[in-house]
C-alpha cells in the first residue's frame, strides 16, 4: 500500500514540473483573446419636422383638455403605447384617428382641422414629392423644406453665395444645379432637380392667397461667375431687378451682420402654434431649425433686410451691372 502510495505522489510531482510556467507577459503572449461584440440596439431614423408637429400639437390639446393618454387610448381603442409614440412623431395616425381626436379635443375650426389631418397625411410620405417615379430618394430634412415652402406664407432667403431658389431664372439653374448636384449625381437626377426648381417656382407665385417672397441677396453674389454665357448673366440680373420690394441687394460696404456667412431660408406658416422654421443648406443637404433656433435665423434675416439697400437703389444697382 505505501509503495502505491508512494508511486501516486511520485507521479503526481512529476506531472507537476512538467506543466508549464505561467508567466506574466502582456495577454496575447498567454492565451489567444477572443473578440466579443456587444450588439448594439438599431437606432430609429429621426421623425420629420411634418410628424413632430402633429405630435406636439396633439399632445398640447390633450394636456389642454386635462385628458391622460390611457384615457384617450381607450376613446380610440388602441395600445397606449400607439398614443404616445403619435405625439413623439414615430408613428402614423389614420384619418380617422386623427378626426376623431379633434373631435375629442373639440377643435371643430376648419383650418385647424385640415391643417392636422394634412399633417396626419404628409407625416411619414410626402406624395407630391416622394410619388414621383423619377424623383431620387429624398432625405427627411429635404422634403420637411419643400413641406414648409408649399405651405408658407411668407418666405424670406438670404443668398450668401448664390441667388436664393425662387428667384433664379432657368438658365441661371441650368448652371447652377449640376454643381450644386456635385460629381457623383447622374444625369438623370440633375434634369429631376432642374425640372423640380420650375415646378416649385411656378406652385409658389401661382399660389392663392399669394405667397410673399423677400430675399436679401450679397452684391458680390451678383458677380460670381457661374455661367458660361454673358447672357444667362444679364437675363438673371434683368428677372432681379423687375422683382420690385422682393429684392434687397447688400452692398459690399455693409460690415459684418451675424448670419451672413451662410444661406438660409425662413418659412412664416399661417397656423400660429407651429413656431419659425428655417432651413440652410450645407454640402448634400438641408438643416431644419425650429424653435429657438429658426427664430434666431428670422431675426438674423431681419437685420440683413434693414441692412441692405432699398428696393429701388437695389433695381439700380442691378441693372447698373447688367449693362456692364
Amino acid at each position: 500500500m505505501s509503495g502505491g502510495i508512494a508511486g501516486r505522489c511520485a507521479a503526481s510531482h512529476e506531472r507537476r514540473r512538467s506543466r508549464p510556467t505561467r508567466t506574466h507577459g502582456p495577454p496575447d503572449a498567454r492565451r489567444p483573446q477572443l473578440e466579443v461584440t456587444v450588439p448594439t440596439k438599431k437606432q430609429r431614423p429621426a421623425p420629420s419636422l411634418r410628424a413632430r408637429l402633429l405630435g406636439d400639437r396633439l399632445r398640447a390639446l390633450r394636456e389642454d383638455r386635462g385628458l391622460t393618454l390611457k384615457y384617450v387610448s381607450g376613446y380610440l381603442g388602441v395600445d397606449f403605447v400607439d398614443v404616445k409614440d403619435i405625439e413623439h412623431g414615430t408613428r402614423s395616425a389614420h384619418h380617422a384617428q386623427i378626426v376623431a381626436l379633434l373631435d375629442l379635443y373639440s377643435v371643430y375650426e376648419q383650418g385647424e382641422r385640415h391643417f392636422a389631418i394634412g399633417l396626419a397625411r404628409d407625416a411619414f410620405r410626402l406624395s407630391a414629392w416622394e410619388g414621383d417615379f423619377d424623383a431620387p430618394e429624398l432625405p427627411v430634412s429635404t422634403l420637411d423644406s419643400l413641406w414648409l415652402e408649399s405651405l408658407a406664407q411668407r418666405i424670406r432667403s438670404y443668398g450668401a453665395i448664390l441667388v436664393p431658389d425662387l428667384l433664379r431664372t432657368s438658365g441661371y439653374a441650368e448652371e447652377v444645379v449640376p454643381r450644386e448636384c456635385g460629381p457623383q449625381a447622374s444625369e438623370s437626377e440633375v434634369v429631376w432637380r432642374t425640372r423640380a426648381l420650375e415646378r416649385r417656382q411656378r406652385e409658389a407665385f401661382d399660389r392663392r392667397p399669394a405667397v410673399t417672397v423677400q430675399a436679401v441677396i450679397p452684391e458680390v453674389t451678383l458677380l460670381r461667375p457661374v455661367w458660361r454665357a454673358d447672357a444667362v448673366w444679364r437675363t438673371q440680373l434683368d428677372h432681379l431687378a423687375k422683382a420690385g420690394d422682393s429684392v434687397r441687394v447688400l452692398p459690399t460696404r455693409a460690415g459684418y451682420l451675424p448670419g451672413m456667412d451662410g444661406s438660409f431660408t425662413v418659412f412664416d406658416l399661417p397656423q400660429k402654434y407651429v413656431p419659425t422654421v428655417a432651413c440652410s443648406a450645407y454640402l448634400g443637404g438641408v438643416a431644419v431649425h425650429e424653435g429657438d433656433a429658426g427664430q434666431w435665423y428670422a431675426d438674423a434675416f431681419d437685420r440683413l433686410w434693414d441692412a441692405a439697400l432699398p428696393p429701388a437703389e437695389s433695381a439700380q444697382l442691378i441693372t447698373d451691372l447688367s449693362h456692364q
